[in-house]
């Protein structure tokens, strides 16, 4: 098995007549490009870590985000991711089962993208954010954080 990225689009311009994105992506960006939320749902946070799930069916989607911390992600699942990133390119990820990827952003470091499901199974990524690291995290709101009322213990 193997990782394997496809450009569908290369890196071009969203601010110069939209570069090459359909107009409601090219909104949907300027809405959410500074969104901390890299998940469905914030599982997990203490002071060191945030962790997240992240689901995403055929044709799911979760709209843009930006990594300004450390951080990894794996994927228990198999399929194809469709990014969307903000220097206008967009690729395809091929997903392996147990794939995981290791990031590091420097002080002032960062990049925004959002994710399409383009396979035929389900995406389920892990995300595990470190909170000490050269920026400070991206604020959240409490609409992002799991509400335990909502899975109580068996």
């Amino acid at each position: 098995m193997r990782h394997e990225t496809v450009e569908i689009s290369p890196p071009g311009p969203l601010a110069v007549g939209g570069g090459h994105w359909p107009q409601h992506l090219r909104d949907e960006f300027e809405r959410n490009q500074f969104s901390g939320a890299v998940g469905d749902v914030l599982v997990s946070e203490i002071d060191r870590v945030r962790v997240w799930h992240l689901s995403l069916p055929p044709g799911g989607w979760i709209t843009f985000h930006r990594h300004v911390l450390d951080y990894f992600w794996t994927t228990p699942t198999a399929g194809v991711a469709r990014g969307y990133y903000e220097d206008g390119r967009i690729v395809d990820v091929h997903h392996y089962p147990g794939e995981t990827r290791h990031f590091h952003h420097g002080l002032d470091e960062h990049f925004v993208h959002g994710i399409e499901n383009v396979g035929d199974t389900e995406l389920i990524f892990v995300t595990v954010e470190f909170l000490q690291g050269d920026n400070p995290p991206i604020p959240l709101p409490d609409t992002v954080k799991l509400d335990p009322g909502q899975h109580p213990d068996e």
